[in-house]
């Protein structure tokens, strides 16, 4: 029997998780790195986003008071330039009814001001974290899925 090749296209779940003070989870990348980067994970062919992101709630947020935000963001996968393999990211807003202890620089989990969370997160994610952390909760975007391309 031959096995099939892996499939070039991954599904990228992402949680943008917001605590009461208004400030975003960031994990870090590796250990002792200065990169930070959004909770995320691919979701399994038999999966859904939002089973990945529950999961990705459960892992992260169990211990805190949680609830899912009305608008989430959609990245479209881009058309496969040679072996890349192509990927489609979906963004998730949860709110945090609490306010997290901030792990900070040199553990896993650093809780970023909103206004200054560009400072940590790199390219692609800051563009599309700003137009959903602020349209969220500044109240002018509309309830439901957005397109961010």
């Amino acid at each position: 029997m031959r096995s099939l090749p892996a499939p070039r296209f991954r599904r990228v779940a992402k949680l943008i998780a917001i605590d009461s003070a208004h400030r975003i989870a960031l994990l870090s990348r590796r250990t002792g790195h200065r990169t930070w980067v959004l909770p995320q994970r691919c979701a399994r062919l038999d999966e859904t986003y939002g089973d990945a992101v529950a999961e990705l709630c459960g892992n992260l947020l169990a211990s805190y008071p949680i609830r899912l935000g009305s608008i989430s963001g959609h990245c479209w996968a881009p058309a496969p330039e040679g072996l890349t393999p192509r990927a489609e990211t979906r963004f998730y807003i949860v709110r945090v009814d609490a306010k997290p202890v901030d792990e900070g620089p040199g553990r896993s989990t650093l809780w970023a001001p909103r206004a200054v969370v560009g400072l940590w997160l790199g390219h692609p994610d800051v563009e599309a974290v700003k137009i959903l952390v602020d349209g969220y909760l500044d109240g002018w975007l509309p309830d439901g899925p957005i397109t961010l391309e």
